[in-house]
């Protein structure tokens, strides 16, 4: 609790800060909601067009590409600053101000990465389009979908929130590893925004129990939609809110292991 006031006084500083510059303020909106208005304007054309992806139409891809999107803006928010500037930190020495003080390492560098213009562009644009998919979708959504909804929301914003904790902890290790967390935020995430069933075997395999990154959206998805087919699919469907919790505590341990092999910018 005493963390959430503090970050709720970060957000205030913040708008209070944007107040001299309102331009920029909501120019980087616009530029978030476009960027990702572009992609699902283009998904709706190319499955309108050409019809649907292995049985997944329109509405149905819209919801998988808006479960990712949602976690990984939220998740960026939060954590991006330590997938993206953590090495930075350690070389410059930095981090040692961050041992001083009365707070957590990650719940610093949260404060740091608030920025809200990243945010409310992809919140308005998946909202928006989910919307449309939902009343395109062939059947009534139940309580129990809406509240699964929500489960598989906060999970995988656990989910990609470990994955950039765990990405910024490689820099205890390794030198520049922000070419890793590209590669694997960027990259790989954006293979689940395709139905994995088009994907060779060892892809969906790698994305569920090496980078569980299908866990996000692609599984949930086939719980909300009612397209699972086999038990496989069910189960891993119906424990991505737990397996959200477990990977987001695991990438806790990750870093604290991380952060006893550093000696501090004199060693």
């Amino acid at each position: 609790m005493r963390f959430l006031r503090l970050y709720a006084s970060y957000v205030s500083i913040f708008f209070r800060a944007r107040r001299g510059s309102r331009f920029t303020f909501y120019a980087g909106i616009f530029a978030n909601f476009y960027s990702y208005f572009v992609t699902y304007a283009l998904l709706w054309a190319i499955t309108t067009r050409f019809g649907d992806i292995e049985g997944w139409a329109v509405g149905d891809v819209t919801v998988l590409v808006g479960l990712n999107a949602l976690a990984y803006s939220v998740s960026g928010v939060l954590f991006s600053y330590t997938a993206y500037q953590l090495d930075n930190e350690i070389a410059s020495g930095n981090l040692d101000s961050y041992l001083v003080r009365p707070m957590g390492i990650l719940q610093q560098m949260a404060c740091r990465s608030f920025v809200v213009d990243t945010l409310i562009g992809p919140i308005l644009v998946t909202a928006i389009f989910m919307a449309g998919a939902f009343e395109r979708i062939s059947y009534h959504m139940t309580a129990f979908s809406f509240i699964y909804l929500a489960a598989a929301i906060v999970s995988g914003i656990l989910i990609q929130s470990g994955a950039m904790i765990i990405l910024g902890s490689l820099s205890f290790w390794s030198v520049r590893p922000q070419k890793i967390a590209s590669v694997v935020l960027v990259e790989m995430r954006a293979l689940t925004n395709l139905p994995l069933s088009i994907f060779p075997d060892f892809v969906r395999r790698g994305l569920t129990y090496v980078l569980p990154l299908a866990i996000v959206n692609y599984y949930p998805s086939l719980i909300i939609l009612r397209k699972v087919e086999t038990n496989e699919e069910f189960v891993a469907g119906l424990l991505s809110p737990l397996a959200g919790v477990c990977f987001f505590i695991f990438s806790l341990y990750v870093f604290d292991a991380g952060l006893k092999r550093y000696a501090g910018s004199r060693a």
